[in-house]
């Protein structure tokens, strides 16, 4: 059995089932790993193809390196990157195409990095934002929509009307699936939301909003967060960032934050718990330094 033959028909078939249990950027995600193989087995190797059985450790860390190093990708990227790849190696040793995982003893290493987010004051500077710029102006409402529902610029663009709707407390929600992981995200419109909804919402298109591309977005969200004096680069996703960590802040239990989320894990929302808690820790630890000569009388 040859590797990129066997990893190429099963990206065919995942496509196939896009929409049935499969997402579409799992499938990208796969796209991309394999044309990073093929490109590697052809640098590396001068083949267009090699055997599954010849696959060795030494091999699998190669193109590990290779991905680090020639393609430049963050330690993350190739994080998810390998085990996209490890999965075929698991599928083709199911199937019996090998007997032996070379990934056996194949170590991949997540790390913890900082989750930027606009802290509350920050995201009222965002509010009170104006600029005679029409274009600016509309990302303005598109990011905010997103950090008050913790929706990602994939779910944003993709939100249509049937996925508003009034359930069984009388109360407007939007019940939809996370286009990254389709997994359910169902939340309950907030005031803000429902504002920018009503000015800027087309109601006679398929989708509710028209949005640029995420590279137009986030140049303007740049030239926004330099004027509005925010210190944090802004993008897309510091919406739902934002998002998480003020739900948490007030008070919304961490369960409740993952499933609005869409997470498949609670353990990713954790993560802006320790940030959370992060915040606090320095909240009070300036505040204690304020108050250190205060003395009670004896």
């Amino acid at each position: 059995m040859m590797l990129l033959s066997f990893f190429y028909q099963h990206n065919e078939d995942f496509k196939t089932r896009i929409g049935h249990g499969r997402s579409k950027q799992s499938y990208l995600r796969y796209d991309i790993v394999y044309k990073h193989l093929r490109n590697h087995i052809r640098l590396a190797y001068h083949h267009e193809d090699i055997a599954m059985g010849s696959v060795t450790i030494q091999m699998i860390n190669a193109f590990e390196k290779y991905l680090r190093v020639d393609v430049g990708l963050r330690n993350n990227t190739v994080w998810v990157y390998m085990i996209a790849f490890k999965h075929i190696f698991s599928l083709a040793r199911a199937t019996g195409a090998i007997h032996i995982d070379p990934f056996l003893t194949f170590k991949n290493r997540f790390e913890q990095v900082e989750r930027g987010y606009l802290t509350e004051e920050e995201l009222q500077r965002v509010l009170l934002f104006q600029t005679g710029n029409a274009t600016q102006a509309h990302v303005r409402d598109l990011f905010l929509f997103a950090a008050f529902t913790g929706l990602s610029y994939a779910d944003v663009k993709a939100l249509r009307w049937d996925n508003v709707r009034t359930l069984f407390d009388g109360q407007t929600w939007i019940v939809t699936r996370r286009r990254k992981t389709n997994t359910p995200s169902n939340l309950l419109l907030l005031d803000v939301p429902r504002q920018i909804m009503e000015r800027i919402g087309e109601r006679d298109a398929e989708h509710i909003f028209h949005v640029p591309s995420n590279n137009c977005c986030n140049e303007y969200l740049v030239d926004m967060g330099r004027l509005c004096g925010i210190t944090t680069r802004i993008t897309f996703h510091i919406a739902r960032h934002t998002f998480a960590t003020l739900s948490l802040s007030k008070g919304v239990p961490i369960e409740t934050l993952s499933s609005i989320l869409g997470h498949t894990n609670i353990r990713t929302t954790q993560i802006y718990a320790k940030i959370t808690n992060k915040k606090i820790s320095e909240d009070m630890t300036a505040f204690a330094e304020k108050i250190k000569n205060l003395k009670v009388s004896k």
